[in-house]
């Protein structure tokens, strides 16, 4: 007879010594039961061969259903930490913002055009392309951040290249972008770039901040633009003069800190303080 096994579970009549008569049948259908487990668990379940053909052995099913379950956990853990914005609500993208134009002054000391402590100036944003949290309800300087997590933070600066007046030709002109997460650091990421005499064009930064963000850290886009070479018989300021800098950034949350990291470390600064 088949067995009940695996899609039921015989039930047994009780024997008594001296009373009851044990039957072959009775034997037999203990027999059909265990080849109903054999049947189903299989030759060696307590082994697993893997597509290279590599066997793991476990000391017993119990041990290998274990290590299953382990796997099962650990893979929800990921899981659930790459689901973790879709649960809280945290869509991706947080925010796309840009600004309409910000006047940026001529490079103050340009007869020290290295110093990375100075004339950086910030970025005004006020116009919120996607921002569902409000992040730029009105328009910043600082962007404030709304939930602690790990972020990627884009930026895309550009501004013209100054033109000399009245000849059309280019000046010799560098444009510097750096994101500034307040009290960090000041350039947690950092782009740059150059325009050479007669260049005709822009300048584009694409600064990118992959890392923690903590709740309440203001952040900033900054810029500071200089002529690269230096200017005879010319005073301290760069001849050059105020530019007009556009800038998108974009926001995006990926997923939640670990509980032992909500705050930051106070070792996790700037250790050079520039």
């Amino acid at each position: 007879m088949p067995s009940h096994y695996p899609k039921a579970i015989r039930r047994w009549p009780q024997h008594a010594n001296q009373r009851d008569y044990v039957m072959a049948e009775d034997v037999n259908e203990i027999q059909d039961e265990v080849q109903g487990i054999s049947a189903t668990l299989g030759v060696m379940p307590n082994e697993y061969l893997d597509s290279t053909g590599k066997t793991t052995r476990y000391t017993s099913v119990d041990s290998r259903l274990d290590n299953i379950q382990r796997d099962i956990e650990r893979l929800k853990y990921y899981q659930d930490g790459l689901l973790d914005a879709a649960k809280t609500g945290w869509n991706l993208p947080v925010a796309s913002i840009r600004s309409s134009g910000t006047n940026i002054p001529q490079t103050v000391n340009q007869t020290s055009p290295n110093s990375p402590v100075e004339d950086w100036w910030p970025l005004l944003y006020d116009s919120p392309v996607i921002d569902p949290l409000g992040i730029a309800k009105k328009p910043t300087y600082y962007l404030t951040c709304p939930q602690t997590g790990w972020w990627t933070i884009s930026v895309r600066t550009m501004m013209w290249v100054p033109r000399r007046q009245p000849r059309t030709q280019s000046t010799d002109h560098a444009m510097f972008t750096r994101i500034h997460i307040d009290p960090v650091s000041k350039d947690v990421a950092t782009d740059g770039d150059s325009a050479p005499l007669g260049t005709n064009g822009y300048h584009r930064n694409n600064p990118t901040y992959n890392g923690p963000w903590y709740q309440g850290e203001k952040l900033s886009v900054e810029i500071r633009h200089m002529g690269n070479k230096s200017i005879a018989n010319a005073p301290v300021n760069d001849p050059i003069g105020a530019q007009t800098v556009y800038t998108w950034i974009g926001l995006s949350y990926l997923r939640a800190l670990p509980e032992q990291m909500h705050t930051r470390p106070p070792w996790d600064v700037d250790p050079l303080g520039i």
